[in-house]
C-alpha cells in the first residue's frame, strides 16, 4: 500500500458524502497517535477506531453477555452494525464512523442487561444510601452509554494512556446512541450536544429496529410467542400485504425467517426514503448542519414508526411482563446487588486487577501488602469513603458475563460474604 493510502480515503469522502456527514479528516482525539515505526497509513481515523474496538477486551465479552435469551450482545452488535452501514451507505453518510459506533454502542452493557443497569443504577445513584447502599450520596448513577464512554476512555488498557484513544466523532457516538446516558461535565471533553452526527442517529435508530426484530424471532424461536398471534400485528399484516402469494402458506421456521427477513427490509427501505426526503429538503433550504442535526432527520417514516411502537408495545406486554421474565429481573438484582455489597463490606474479595487500580487512581496503599492488623482502620479510612471506589467497583461489576456474575455470587455466598436477605429487605430492595 503506498503511503498515501489514507489521504486517497480521505478525498474520496469529500467527493462521495453529503455536506452533513463526518469527515474523517476532521477527526480529533484527546491524545496524539502513538508512532510504532510504520512506514504505511492506510486506515482512516474511523477505520482505526473501529479496528481498536474490535481488539478490545470489552467486546470480547459481548459474546458471553445475554447468552441466555437468544441472541447475545455480540451477535446483536453485529445486527446493529450491518443495518447500520446500510443506512449510512445509502444516505451518503460517513459508513465507517457508523459501523465504528455501532460496534461499541454496546461496550458500557451490563450483565442481565437492563435488570443489571438498574440495580446498578440504584446504588450508584445513591438511591439505596439507608437501605444498603454505600452511603456516599449520587455518584452519577450508571447508564449504558455513560459506562460505553468509560469502557473506551479510562478502563480499556493497551497503551501508554488510559482508555483507546479513539476519536471524538465515536465517543460521542457512544454516549449520543443511548438517550437516557447523561455525562458529567468532567468527562464531557470533546463532545457535542444535541442528538449526534447522522452516523450515530442510524446507528440508534438501526438500534431499535434490530432490538425488536431479535427480540420477535428470539421469543418465536423458543415458543414464548405463538406465531399466529404475531402474524396479526398491524405491522406483519403490512408485510404479507406487499409481499402477497411470495408469503410463505406453511411451515412454521419458513414463516418466521420470512417475517424477520422481510420486516428488516420494510423498515430499512422505508427508513431510507424517509430520511432522504427529509435530509433533501433540509439541505435545499440551506439548513446549517447544527439545524439539520437537531431536526433528527434520520428516522422512520409516520406510519412505520407507528406500526414498530405497536410490535414493541406488544413484546413489552406479552414478554417483559411475564412472571418468569419478572422472576429473572429480581434475581439478576439480588445477584448485582450481593455483588456489589460484598465487594464494599471486603474489598480483599476482590481481584487484584481492581485493587490495583484502585491503588494507580487514589494513591492508596495496596492492601495486600498491609500487615492483617491494619487492614480494616485503612477500609475505613480510603476505601469505604471515597466514591472513586465504589464507582471502581461498578465498572467491575459492568464488565462481567452473566456466567462469571452468577459464578462470583455462588462463591462468595458460600463464603458467607454475601448475605441472605429477608423478604422485607427485597421488598425495600425492589421499590423505586
Amino acid at each position: 500500500m503506498a503511503p498515501s493510502t489514507r489521504r486517497r480515503l480521505e478525498r474520496a469522502e469529500d467527493a462521495l458524502l453529503r455536506p452533513s456527514a463526518v469527515r474523517s479528516a476532521q477527526a480529533t482525539r484527546r491524545y496524539p497517535l502513538e508512532d510504532a515505526g510504520r512506514r504505511f497509513d492506510y486506515r482512516t481515523a474511523f477505520q482505526r477506531d473501529r479496528d481498536r474496538i474490535l481488539y478490545s477486551r470489552a467486546f470480547r465479552r459481548l459474546g458471553q453477555k445475554g447468552e441466555d435469551r437468544g441472541r447475545n450482545r455480540l451477535a446483536h452488535t453485529l445486527e446493529v452494525s450491518q443495518v447500520a452501514r446500510t443506512l449510512s451507505r445509502a444516505l451518503r453518510l460517513n459508513e465507517d464512523l457508523a459501523e465504528a459506533v455501532a460496534l461499541a454502542h454496546d461496550l458500557g452493557s451490563p450483565p442481565f442487561g437492563t435488570a443489571g443497569e438498574g440495580a446498578l443504577d440504584a446504588v450508584l445513584s445513591g438511591r439505596l444510601d439507608g437501605r444498603g447502599g454505600h452511603g456516599l450520596g449520587d455518584l452519577g448513577g450508571f447508564r449504558r452509554g455513560w459506562q460505553g464512554l468509560r469502557v473506551v476512555d479510562r478502563i480499556e488498557k493497551r497503551y501508554a494512556h488510559p482508555g483507546l484513544n479513539l476519536t471524538d466523532a465515536v465517543r460521542e457516538g457512544i454516549v449520543r446512541s443511548d438517550p437516557s446516558a447523561l455525562v458529567p461535565a468532567g468527562e464531557a471533553a470533546g463532545l457535542g450536544d444535541g442528538p449526534g452526527s447522522l452516523e450515530t442517529q442510524a446507528v440508534t435508530l438501526a438500534d431499535r429496529i434490530v432490538s425488536a426484530l431479535e427480540e420477535m424471532d428470539d421469543a418465536l424461536e423458543r415458543g414464548a410467542l405463538d406465531l399466529p398471534a404475531v402474524e396479526r400485528l398491524p405491522l406483519v399484516r403490512e408485510l404479507r400485504r406487499k409481499l402477497g402469494s411470495a408469503y410463505p402458506a406453511a411451515g412454521a421456521f419458513v414463516r418466521r425467517n420470512a417475517m424477520h427477513r422481510g420486516l428488516t427490509h420494510l423498515l430499512v427501505t422505508g427508513a431510507i426514503l424517509a430520511s432522504e426526503t427529509a435530509l433533501g429538503r433540509l439541505e435545499q433550504a440551506g439548513a446549517a448542519r447544527a439545524e439539520i442535526l437537531a431536526a433528527r432527520p434520520v428516522a422512520l417514516p409516520g406510519a412505520a414508526a407507528d406500526l414498530l411502537r405497536g410490535l414493541e408495545a406488544f413484546l413489552e406486554a406479552r414478554l417483559r411482563r411475564r412472571a418468569q421474565a419478572e422472576r429473572e429481573e429480581r434475581r439478576a438484582r439480588h445477584v448485582v446487588l450481593g455483588l456489589l455489597a460484598a465487594y464494599l463490606a471486603d474489598p480483599r474479595m476482590l481481584d487484584d486487577h481492581v485493587l490495583f487500580r484502585f491503588k494507580e487512581i487514589a494513591g492508596v496503599r495496596y492492601l495486600r501488602d498491609l500487615p492483617r492488623d491494619a487492614v480494616e482502620a485503612e477500609l475505613a479510612r480510603a476505601y469505604r469513603r471515597d466514591g472513586r471506589f465504589v464507582r471502581i467497583l461498578g465498572d467491575h461489576v459492568a464488565s462481567m458475563t452473566e456466567v462469571y456474575a452468577l459464578a462470583e455470587h455462588a462463591r462468595l455466598l458460600e463464603m458467607g460474604a454475601v448475605p441472605i436477605p429477608s423478604a422485607e429487605q427485597l421488598r425495600r430492595e425492589e421499590s423505586p
